[in-house]
């Protein structure tokens, strides 16, 4: 294991990685297997349910964004500054994107407005315990949140069997090619500021601080593929993937490695999904 340790010092992160090449190859067998609506009735749900995509886009990635910038403008140095407002505005682009194609396919209703039915009927809502760790302090927006990469794993339980053509060339070209670049771009900088506050505060506290924050997230519906009644919603009504977290350990592991500089404390996630089988958090030789 590299040594990570102090302020500056570059992360060993890279893009050509085993988890990424893993999860490349499955994304690629998943697309080839994705399809129209089936009818009017599926394409109705499913321009409903990326209106939702794109509000809470908004609301919880591009407002917490705001929310740190704003609340925690005491620890954000120029190059914070700019890569906070950067993130802001690429998500919301992917944000106010996913309505505009919600829009699209059902131009019947306005999906920018808020639908409660989804909530009541299906479970889809923002975990305000999620948005409240968020909004905490700036390294539990920093762990908890959009910007420590975990999405590279998980988000792909976000994509559904069901697509549309538009649909299909603005995840491609527009999402999924901005949120990769942006948010390893900003790693670097995540882990100065880790470094910076173990400087301050001392290595084993912040350690304890980051393992607290994250277990804390990963137990709050931060994630889609560990938040039921979403993960329910998007499986059984849009087909879903749910497999791909088969190797998150595996990449959670890595970017403790490769960013922050030391193993990861094993956590226990209590919302796993029942019939995907929990994989080992030994650590690799």
């Amino acid at each position: 294991m590299a040594d990570l340790s102090g302020v500056g010092t570059p992360i060993t992160y890279s893009e050509d990685n085993p988890v990424s090449e893993w999860m490349s190859r499955i994304r690629k067998e998943f697309d080839a297997k994705r399809r129209p609506p089936k009818d009017d009735e599926e394409l109705k749900l499913f321009a409903r349910w990326n209106g939702f995509r794109g509000r809470r886009e908004l609301d919880l990635t591009v407002g917490s964004a705001c929310y740190a910038y704003s609340h925690f403008a005491h620890e954000l140095d120029p190059e914070w500054q700019f890569l906070l407002m950067d993130h802001a505005r690429t998500e919301a682009g992917h944000g106010w994107g996913f309505i505009r194609q919600a829009n699209m396919m059902d131009p019947s209703i306005d999906h920018a407005k808020p639908d409660p039915e989804l909530t009541e009927q299906f479970g889809a809502r923002v975990s305000e315990e999620h948005k409240r760790l968020v909004e905490r302090d700036f390294l539990s927006y920093l762990i908890a949140g959009n910007l420590w990469a975990y999405g590279h794993c998980t988000a792909m339980t976000t994509v559904s069997l069901v697509t549309t053509p538009k649909l299909t060339d603005f995840l491609h070209n527009v999402v999924n090619a901005e949120e990769r670049t942006h948010h390893d771009a900003i790693l670097q900088k995540l882990h100065d500021y880790v470094w910076l506050q173990i400087e301050k505060y001392g290595f084993e506290y912040v350690r304890r601080r980051v393992a607290e924050i994250d277990e804390e997230a990963l137990n709050n519906c931060s994630r889609l593929p560990f938040d039921p009644p979403r993960r329910d919603f998007v499986r059984k009504y849009l087909g879903n993937p749910i497999h791909n977290i088969e190797k998150f350990y595996d990449w959670r592991r890595y970017l403790y490695l490769n960013v922050l500089g030391w193993e990861p404390e094993p956590v226990t996630i209590r919302n796993w999904p029942s019939d995907v089988p929990v994989p080992s958090q030994q650590l690799a030789a």
